[in-house]
């Protein structure tokens, strides 16, 4: 990394409360709800820098990352490809930091300077496919950057998020992001980069099969809401129906 590139640029205040009231209020319009659900107590977390390893599969993947991190009271950063960066510039007032897949020189030389958005209270979101993939596809081929920011910026708490997308008894789809137990790599972690990336597309996989399970389930008991939606039709026509007290029994917002 050359000594006259600056740190990484923190969030814009302005800027992020502004993505922040756009992105609730466009989540809104687009889904029936999002839903969340840790296996670990994010309360009991320590200062410990955190790296957010995730699938992607869908434009929304990065707007709902925003809005966990946003509830978790953690620091926005994510990894978005140079190209992509570079055409909407406006999202590095708001954490994401561009990372070059030309060479591999220029991936490790970003992958080091990204490497200072680990700090306490940060959270630092890698999508470790390398682009975009078919929701269902495994992901058990995964480059091999998240394991190098883990291992040369240790001690960093690895946290599992699998996103998915769903359509349940809603007129709209539901959003579901489910954290797996986190691990900490420490600084005498004797993995090298191909073994760390092993274990972290195991544990992303298991996360995903946990949510999947809960979905087709529709086990929403072991979710917690993040933002509530739009009502679905029928609902809305429910509750205007009862404030005219011709709706027999109480109203529910959802479907059964």
């Amino acid at each position: 990394m050359s000594a006259r590139r600056p740190p990484p640029r923190d969030p814009v205040g302005p800027v992020v409360r502004w993505f922040a009231w756009y992105f609730r209020r466009l989540a809104r319009r687009h889904f029936a709800g999002i839903h969340w659900a840790t296996s670990d107590d994010p309360a009991r977390w320590d200062d410990t820098p955190i790296l957010v390893i995730a699938n992607h599969s869908t434009w929304w993947d990065g707007p709902l990352a925003y809005l966990l991190t946003s509830q978790l009271g953690r620091t926005f950063h994510v990894a978005m490809e140079a190209r992509h960066l570079g055409r909407h510039p406006y999202f590095g007032l708001i954490g994401a930091h561009p990372l070059r897949r030309t060479t591999t020189a220029e991936r490790y030389a970003d992958l080091e300077w990204l490497g200072h958005t680990l700090a306490p209270g940060a959270m630092l979101w890698v999508f470790p496919q390398g682009e975009r993939r078919p929701a269902l596809e495994r992901p058990a081929s995964l480059e091999r950057g998240a394991a190098h920011l883990a291992l040369t910026r240790a001690p960093v708490r690895v946290v599992p998020v699998g996103i998915r997308l769903a359509h349940l008894s809603e007129q709209l789809p539901e959003a579901f992001l489910r954290a797996g137990p986190s691990f900490i790599v420490e600084p005498a972690d004797g993995r090298d980069r191909t073994a760390l990336t092993r274990d972290i597309a195991r544990a992303l996989t298991s996360v995903l099969d946990e949510a999947d399970a809960l979905i087709t389930g529709e086990v929403l008991g072991a979710w917690r809401p993040l933002l509530r939606g739009r009502l679905s039709l029928n609902k809305r026509i429910d509750r205007v129906a009862g404030t005219l007290g011709l709706l027999k029994g109480p109203f529910e917002a959802r479907n059964g």
